[in-house]
């Protein structure tokens, strides 16, 4: 994916109303473009800022003279020299050093885009970079956080608000009576070159200002492909799929627990939450083997295969001679049902290879709906040349356990991941499942879990507080998150 989506505006739908959520942006910077600067707002900041913008090459020298002398007459720094092309340098470079050095890049810079683009332009551009305080850049940013508008939405005073905070966001967002001094001296001022009414003026007065806290996340480029449900090019708009109730839910998850750990969330075949310690892209891109996760889909193929629950194999070790560790099995011969409950490998591996392995591979790759030549013997117990994402592994539970396409060998699984959720958890919800699995050494944890509704993935990375259980307080985490949320009162139906 290239970066055509940089800047776009990620919305998601509540209630019929599209609502915005985040930017796109491989920066820690929320910084959302837009094609459509207002006329009026352009012209309030050449009054504002510099009135001789039109006239100069980037520089202004009278302005940086007169800026001295008030200065060295005031005994401190009352007035900046820097013109809207120097502003826009500043914000492009990201340098606020009080230095030589930087005064001479900005210069060099606002040289460079004199010579590059047209006035118009650079009004654009500054709208665009122009910092707004906290981690937001562009006007478009400032009016969806403050305001929770779109630009061409902005009132006069909201767009005069925005250009009053412009010398000191964070300053004067804390600050309201300094903000609303400075709004009334700009609107005057403004009044004063005729630029707005003095009906307009005597409104301004009245103003009283609510501000919005809208908190956006950046969300980085790779993730879009994975939510995207419509997208306007024109207005650099996406309509998600996120529902916001179940990503609070997973950003809550994420933003409180210990470890590195990451989330997704299908519904309807649709991502509706992902969240990450890694950034949002790292449950789409990052593939590792995902353990024993794999083994509720070889469950079924091995019982439509002709595996009797009746016949039992050997546990401890397996007909094709490989030594495979295991954590526990309470019985040195399981049946295929047992072996999937305590998670036993040499089952699998035995039952497999009396039904064929290449059979079963070839079925694992067509559920995961993965490159058939990606599967070797190891991806009998969750190993593939190229890993598995988070998202492939939720897409395909979600995918596999439809309610609507249940068969019974599939019923009888989830009645099994039902008693392994029960086991693991500690409390009953019926028709609920979970199936986990552990990888390199125990360091990466994934539990699979959901209902007939929804279904989530989720893994553990690391293994920072030195926890050598197999699962330990990775599930009881997961017990305390999903009790509130999986309420035991609602009853989906699978059988």
């Amino acid at each position: 994916m290239n970066k055509e989506h940089d800047g776009y505006v990620v919305y998601y739908k509540e209630n019929d109303k599209e609502l915005p959520f985040g930017v796109v942006s491989d920066d820690y910077e929320c910084k959302a473009n837009t094609d459509y600067i207002p006329s009026r707002l352009k012209e309030y900041l050449v009054q504002i800022e510099d009135r001789r913008f039109f006239g100069h090459c980037g520089i202004d020298v009278r302005g940086i003279a007169r800026a001295a002398f008030s200065n060295i007459k005031a005994g401190k720094i009352v007035q900046g020299g820097s013109t809207i092309t120097q502003q826009l340098a500043r914000n492009i470079i990201k340098d606020n050093r009080r230095s030589i050095s930087r005064k001479l890049k900005e210069a060099i810079k606002a040289l460079e885009l004199e010579s590059s683009y047209s006035k118009d332009e650079i009004l654009n551009l500054y709208f665009n970079n122009v910092y707004f305080g906290k981690n937001l850049r562009g006007i478009r940013t400032a009016g969806l956080h403050y305001f929770g508008k779109e630009v061409d939405n902005l009132t006069h005073t909201e767009l005069l608000y925005l250009l009053t905070i412009l010398r000191g966001p964070n300053y004067y967002i804390n600050r309201p009576e300094k903000s609303i001094s400075r709004f009334l001296n700009l609107s005057k001022m403004l009044c004063d070159a005729k630029i707005i009414s003095q009906n307009r003026h005597i409104k301004d007065k009245r103003t009283k200002f609510v501000l919005q806290d809208n908190l956006f996340q950046t969300i980085k480029r790779q993730t879009i492909p994975f939510i995207i449900q419509l997208e306007n090019s024109k207005h650099k708009r996406i309509l998600s799929t996120i529902d916001i109730k179940i990503q609070n839910f997973a950003k809550q998850f994420v933003d409180e627990s210990k470890y590195p750990v990451s989330i997704v969330a299908i519904q309807n075949r649709k991502v509706v939450a992902f969240a990450s310690s890694y950034g949002t892209d790292y449950p789409f891109i990052s593939k590792s083997n995902v353990g024993s996760t794999l083994k509720p889909f070889l469950y079924c193929y091995l019982r439509e295969s002709g595996i009797l629950l009746t016949e039992k194999f050997s546990a401890f070790k397996n007909d094709l001679n490989w030594n495979v560790r295991e954590v526990t099995y309470y019985n040195s011969f399981l049946n295929i049902s047992e072996a999937l409950f305590c998670s036993n490998n040499n089952v699998f591996l035995n039952a497999s290879s009396k039904v064929g392995i290449d059979g079963s591979l070839q079925y694992l790759a067509d559920v995961l709906n993965l490159n058939s030549n990606d599967f070797y013997l190891s991806s009998i117990l969750g190993a593939t040349k190229k890993g598995i994402s988070l998202y492939e592994l939720a897409y395909a539970y979600s995918i596999f356990f439809d309610i609507k396409n249940l068969t019974e060998t599939k019923r009888e699984c989830l009645s099994i991941l039902n008693r392994i959720f029960k086991n693991k958890l500690g409390f009953t919800i019926e028709n609920v499942f979970l199936k986990t699995g552990t990888t390199n050494d125990n360091k990466e944890r994934y539990a699979v879990l959901g209902n007939s509704d929804i279904t989530f993935a989720v893994l553990r990375n690391e293994n920072t507080i030195n926890d050598e259980s197999k699962e330990g307080s990775f599930m009881k985490y997961i017990a305390r998150q999903f009790l509130s949320y999986l309420n035991p009162k609602n009853d989906y139906k699978w059988i």
